[in-house]
């Protein structure tokens, strides 16, 4: 006789019409859901037969000693620095790594996130590239016993640990202390629209001007999804104003601010004597070019450090059967002044 199929959090969430975080919330006693959601959804579970994974429970008595790591990419050096980090403290705590990239796709991450969970991983974590309108597939995986850890970005939908830089407070201090130093006409190289640090780093940006009462031009900020796009949009920016007209530029990261530097190149720009230039992460790209970049130092591997020790503290719990408190560690970041800015 065939064996009925379990019913999962997802089976709950389309009965109940509700999204899989909040019906995981719920059974959870979460205190953004109201008495009588959770009242219902817990009726419904146990009308339902609904078990957590048998998994979760194994994962709670044994640790299988290894976690997954999962990149949206390698091109750039910020996830080789937080890997290092990853490496120092899991290492040293005897744990192995399988790391998988999902080349910036929600359906590679979803395959990446399943993979992980066949291998008993015993957590994850994860860099997600984009927001995910169905979530249940993260939830689903948190179900089965396995904790999961978001890096570099805010995901409202998932309860869990994160450890992100604070992109904002480093970009907003930064423009501030040049405005404070007469710069008044700054302008901004954002990031892609996907990205939530490239949002943080405009934001900061905006604000600083804001507060110092220096209106936001809008042909100022110039928006590139990828940095290839970084050359054209300072080109068509440099068609409309003098370089007499810009104190400093500002770019989403250290890879736009090179393009940005070989574009300045090419039009007899002087940097930092014509006009000031900044990037952002402190890659090691940053101490090769000429002039040396400034940057907001962004510590990655620090970031990978406290990740890891965030992860093991949730596994240990877990397999202890005891209460876990979710965290959200805010790594500082901070302006290393080089040669491109005076």
């Amino acid at each position: 006789m065939k064996k009925s199929r379990k019913s999962t959090l997802t089976d709950l969430a389309k009965a109940m019409g509700m999204n899989v975080s909040t019906v995981s919330r719920a059974l959870n006693d979460h205190p953004k859901i109201s008495s009588k959601t959770k009242a219902k959804v817990k009726a419904l579970a146990e009308k339902m037969d609904y078990k957590p994974n048998p998994l979760a429970q194994g994962l709670k008595k044994q640790d299988t000693k290894t976690i997954g790591v999962i990149f949206p990419t390698f091109d750039t050096n910020f996830f080789f620095r937080v890997l290092k980090g990853i490496e120092k403290v899991m290492h040293d705590k005897g744990y192995q790594i399988i790391i998988s990239t999902a080349g910036n796709s929600s359906i590679h991450e979803k395959e990446a996130c399943q993979a992980l969970s066949s291998y008993h991983v015993g957590g994850i974590i994860i860099f997600l590239s984009y927001d995910h309108d169905d979530p249940s597939f993260l939830i689903d995986i948190q179900d089965e016993g396995i904790p999961l850890l978001f890096m570099d970005r805010i995901y409202e939908e998932i309860d869990a640990n994160y450890v992100v830089s604070d992109d904002f407070k480093g970009m907003f201090e930064t423009v501030s202390d040049f405005i404070d130093k007469g710069c008044k006409n700054i302008v901004h190289i954002k990031g892609s629209e996907e990205v939530s640090t490239s949002f943080s780093r405009l934001q900061g940006y905006q604000e600083a001007l804001r507060e110092k009462g220096i209106e936001v031009n809008p042909d100022f900020i110039i928006k590139c999804e990828h940095e290839s796009e970084v050359k054209s949009g300072l080109r068509k920016l440099l068609s409309k104003y003098s370089i007499e007209d810009i104190d400093l530029i500002t770019c989403f990261n250290d890879y736009y601010a090179f393009q940005a530097l070989e574009l300045l190149k090419e039009k007899n720009i002087s940097v930092p004597d014509d006009v000031s230039l900044l990037g952002f992460a402190n890659d090691p790209l940053s101490t090769y070019t000429s002039p040396k970049l400034s940057t907001i130092n962004q510590p990655a591997e620090h970031m990978g450090v406290q990740a890891s020790y965030l992860l093991l503290d949730e596994i240990d719990k877990n397999r202890k059967g005891e209460n876990y408190q979710y965290q959200t560690s805010m790594v500082n970041t901070f302006y290393l002044k080089r040669e491109s800015t005076k």
